[in-house]
C-alpha cells in the first residue's frame, strides 16, 4: 500500500482548517501524512491552531513566506515522502473514502496519470459544483479539473511542478496540461468526494471579475504549452470553433427573450419578474 501525501497550504485560513484536517483524518484509507505548509500567516487564530498540528502525528508542518499556493504546494511537495500526493486547500474537504477510490483507480491503469471527481459546495453557496465533464478536447479549450486531485509525485517532478510565475492563478490548469504533455490520462470518479468552499470573496471571485486579467493568463498558459498546443492543432482549432458558435446561439436566444420582455414593459409587474428571471439564468 502506497503513501499518499496531502500538502495543504495555509495563509490566515485557520477558522476553516480544523474541518479540512479532521476530513483527512477520517479517511478509510491508512496509509497517508498530511504536510500543511503554512504561507506567512499572521492571524493569531490561524497561528495557534497550526503550533497544536504539529503535535498530531502523521502531519508535518512547514512554513514559507509568503511564496502564494503553487510556491507552498510545491515547496510541500519536495518534503513529502508519498508516492502519490493529493493538494487540499484549508478551507476545503474530502470525502473519506476519496483517497481509497482515487488510488484505487490510478493504479488500475499505468496511463492515468491523474484522479478527481465530482464534487459539490458549501458556504456561502451549496449545492452541485456543475463542471463541464471531462474530455481532452475540453481541457485544450478550459480548465475542469479543480486542484485537489491525485497525482503521482514522480510526474509532479517531470512536468516542472507548480508554476509559481502565474500572477493571476490557474496554475492547477497549467499543471495539468504539463501532465497531459506527459502522455498520461485524467479519469474522474463519478461520485462527489470532494466539497468546495464558497466564501464572500477569494482569489478566485477576483480573477473572474478581471476580463484583462483572465486574458492574460489564458495567454500565457497557452504560451507555456505552445509545442502540445501546436501538436493538437486541429483538435484545438475545432474545439475552439465550436465553443463559438455555442456561445452565438446563447446570444442569439438570450436577446429573443429579451425582445420579448420589451413587449411586456406596458405591464411594469409582468416585465420586471420576467427580466429577474432572465438575469437569474444568464448569471
Amino acid at each position: 500500500m502506497e503513501l499518499v501525501s496531502i500538502i495543504m497550504p495555509c495563509y490566515n485560513d485557520g477558522k476553516y482548517m480544523e474541518e479540512a484536517v479532521a476530513s483527512v483524518k477520517a479517511q478509510t484509507y491508512p496509509r497517508w501524512e498530511l504536510i500543511i505548509v503554512d504561507d506567512g500567516s499572521d492571524d493569531e487564530e490561524t497561528v495557534q491552531i497550526i503550533r497544536r498540528m504539529k503535535a498530531e502525528q502523521q502531519i508535518k508542518v512547514l512554513h514559507t513566506d509568503h511564496v502564494r499556493p503553487a510556491g507552498a504546494r510545491n515547496y510541500g511537495i519536495r518534503h513529502a515522502d508519498g508516492t502519490y500526493i493529493l493538494p487540499l486547500d484549508a478551507d476545503d474537504r474530502i470525502d473519506k473514502t476519496y483517497i481509497e477510490k482515487a488510488v484505487e483507480m490510478i493504479e488500475s491503469d499505468s496511463r492515468i496519470g491523474v484522479v478527481y471527481c465530482e464534487a459539490d459546495m458549501f458556504g456561502e453557496r451549496s449545492g452541485k459544483w456543475n463542471l463541464p465533464a471531462y474530455s481532452f478536447q475540453s481541457m485544450l479549450l478550459d480548465n475542469v479539473v479543480f486542484v485537489t486531485a491525485l497525482f503521482y509525485r514522480k510526474d509532479w517532478e517531470r512536468a516542472g511542478g507548480f508554476n509559481s510565475n502565474m500572477a493571476s492563478g490557474m496554475e492547477d490548469y497549467d499543471f495539468w496540461l504539463g501532465i497531459l504533455e506527459l502522455g498520461k490520462e485524467i479519469c474522474q470518479i463519478p461520485e462527489t468526494l470532494f466539497h468546495y468552499r464558497i466564501k464572500p470573496s477569494s482569489r478566485t471571485t477576483g480573477f473572474q471579475s478581471d476580463y484583462m486579467q483572465m486574458q492574460a493568463a489564458y495567454r500565457q498558459i497557452y504560451d507555456n504549452h505552445k509545442a502540445f498546443y501546436e501538436k493538437h492543432q486541429e483538435e484545438y482549432a475545432k474545439t475552439l470553433r465550436d465553443a463559438l458558435i455555442e456561445q452565438i446561439a446563447l446570444r442569439m436566444k438570450y436577446e429573443k427573450m429579451f425582445e420579448q420582455v420589451q413587449k411586456y414593459y406596458q405591464y411594469p409587474l409582468i416585465g420586471k419578474i420576467i427580466k429577474r428571471i432572465i438575469d437569474r439564468r444568464i448569471s
